[in-house]
């Protein structure tokens, strides 16, 4: 593997009914370059208001997950996480991410919100591009199918 330069990948997605899906990145068919996520953060677009908490949940993964689905890090194609809630009447938070850093994203790229607040949240995700051989590009595509 030959990393290179660094990219972020930044938007905003709506959350109705408790769950949002975002396609991040779209598949170009160039297997050999990847990314390497190395840091993933989102975040309301408004604060809280009232007495009431904001809890969101976040998935970033290499297929489409279903509404509903927990975070399962026993699911090859999850490979980061986010939760948080928003104390509106202490204006706390508590986030925590957890990312996999084994993983190359070298085709698709999904964020899942479920479990969430109605509302407009914000997504900042920070990644190298990595080049890949043949062999490793195989390898990294039987391993986004092997485990679910």
């Amino acid at each position: 593997m030959k990393y290179g330069r660094l990219r972020t990948l930044r938007g905003q997605l709506s959350v109705s009914g408790g769950i949002a899906r975002k396609n991040v990145i779209v598949s170009d068919g160039l297997v050999n370059l990847g990314l390497k996520i190395l840091s993933f953060q989102v975040w309301p677009a408004q604060n809280p208001t009232g007495a009431s908490a904001q809890l969101f949940t976040g998935i970033l993964s290499l297929d489409t997950i279903s509404s509903g689905t927990d975070m399962n890090a026993a699911d090859n194609r999850q490979f980061a996480w986010i939760y948080s809630s928003t104390l509106a009447t202490a204006l706390i938070q508590n986030t925590r991410t957890i990312i996999d850093p084994d993983h190359i994203v070298n085709r698709d790229l999904f964020l899942t919100m479920d479990n969430s607040t109605a509302g407009l949240y914000n997504y900042l995700i920070e990644a190298q591009v990595v080049e890949l051989s043949d062999d490793e590009a195989i390898i990294t595509i039987i391993k986004e199918t092997s485990q679910s």
